[in-house]
């Protein structure tokens, strides 16, 4: 029997994923991507609510999402309708959250954002239980002293092969007083181009005009899916740390190839906090045999009112944030003499400088037009011998509008830089 539940943290942004499984009873939390079902595979179906939540000192609404987890495939997780939510601080008035969409409970950010130093618990009441949190310190956070690049080499996925490219880095600053225990996670943007831009248009009997070129440029999006956690040793804070984030290698994927982005976000967490991300960063780079150590319940911080061994979903985060963007330009990039993005791009030429190998099969160029824009190829230049038009190119969809795989729509942060 199988049971599929999709699980975000982070107040609701899909910047990270737990993928649970559950095997003989057992549930084993895994880190993975923001829209992937996953299974988890259970001798008895029982509904387990999943808590998804996240107070920060950012000014932002905090979101608190109430789920079922779902026994197939075929069907969608059930939201948590109705609930009572709120959270308490001290001896202040409850801080409610407002149903704003099925199973989506948010914050008013007028009347409320967290502080370095409070104490938060979760209170959910629904029809037919109640769940509290354990209280949780929001642990202040150092800023964020560099984000840096260098080029660097890794090994391919599959271990085959040797790529270059640059590796990301993220020191945070020396500031004492603050939290021993960091988390990390980023967000991507980047500037595409479509490799044929369409700027023509064929109007029948060897005529081509010019158009304005639409959905040239888009920025695609992408948030990290890795769990990176620092804990300082024996609890003494060195001056300098260089943390990991990402490598990039512009062979495998276009994030270089124009102008590149990211936001860096660091998170103060609670000792309890970093041994809950810890374990599940443990359990979610176990490989191997049954000989290695077998899939466990990692264990989060809410647990049921009325009955102490029923299961719950999910961990209650308070965590303090600071964030630092830079970007990566095409002459930085240039300047570290790295192999170029290939495009994959299909194009196929009707007719050339020599009018005889338009005698393709077609009988003009309307015919050649007619066929291939019916297959879904776009029509992309016109091929000239002299002033005469004796040909014409094709190219898929993809390569000639890049709104199919981005958003035309430019970030309101974004700057284009030289």
């Amino acid at each position: 029997m199988y049971i599929y539940q999709r699980f975000a943290a982070n107040g609701g942004t899909c910047t990270t994923m737990y993928k649970l499984l559950i095997i003989s009873g057992l549930i084993l939390f895994l880190l993975k991507s923001c829209i992937d079902p996953y299974q988890l595979n259970l001798s008895e179906y029982d509904s387990l609510l999943v808590v998804e939540g996240m107070i920060t000192d950012e000014n932002r609404p905090y979101t608190i999402a109430l789920s079922r987890t779902f026994q197939n495939k075929d069907t969608f997780p059930e939201k948590v309708r109705y609930a009572n939510v709120y959270v308490t601080t001290g001896d202040e008035e409850p801080i409610v959250f407002t149903e704003k969409e099925p199973g989506i409970y948010q914050s008013d950010p007028a009347t409320f954002r967290g502080r370095a130093g409070e104490t938060y618990t979760l209170h959910i009441r629904t029809v037919n239980n109640e769940y509290v949190s354990d209280p949780c310190l929001m642990v202040p956070v150092p800023a964020i002293d560099t984000v840096s690049f260098v080029r660097d080499k890794h090994f391919s996925t599959d271990g085959t092969t040797e790529l270059d490219g640059v590796s990301i880095f993220v020191t945070p600053s020396s500031a004492t007083g603050t939290g021993e225990y960091l988390r990390w996670d980023f967000e991507e943007t980047w500037k595409v181009e479509a490799p044929y831009p369409v700027g023509y248009q064929y109007l029948g009997h060897r005529t081509v005009i010019t158009i304005p070129v639409q959905n040239q440029t888009c920025w695609k999006h992408e948030s990290s899916s890795n769990i990176l956690v620092y804990a300082y040793p024996s609890g003494d804070i060195p001056q300098v740390i260089k943390q990991p984030l990402t490598f990039i290698s512009p062979v495998t994927t276009d994030r270089l190839t124009h102008q590149y982005s990211i936001l860096v976000k660091q998170y103060s967490l609670s000792k309890e906090e970093y041994d809950f991300w810890n374990d599940l960063k443990q359990v979610s780079e176990e490989r191997g045999d049954i000989f290695d150590k077998q899939p466990h319940f990692v264990p989060g911080n809410i647990h049921s009112v009325k009955n102490k061994s029923e299961k719950v979903l999910g961990y209650f985060q308070v965590s303090a944030v600071a964030e630092k963007r830079i970007y990566i330009t095409k002459h930085q990039i240039s300047n570290l003499q790295l192999p170029s993005f290939r495009y994959h791009c299909k194009i196929i030429e009707v007719g050339g400088e020599d009018p005889a190998e338009g005698q393709t099969g077609f009988a003009s160029l309307d015919d050649a037009y007619n066929f291939y824009t019916g297959i879904g190829m776009v029509f992309v230049y016109p091929i000239y011998h002299g002033l005469a038009l004796t040909g014409l190119a094709f190219a898929t969809v993809a390569c000639t509008d890049c709104s199919v795989a981005a958003d035309p729509v430019k970030p309101d942060f974004w700057t284009d830089l030289p």
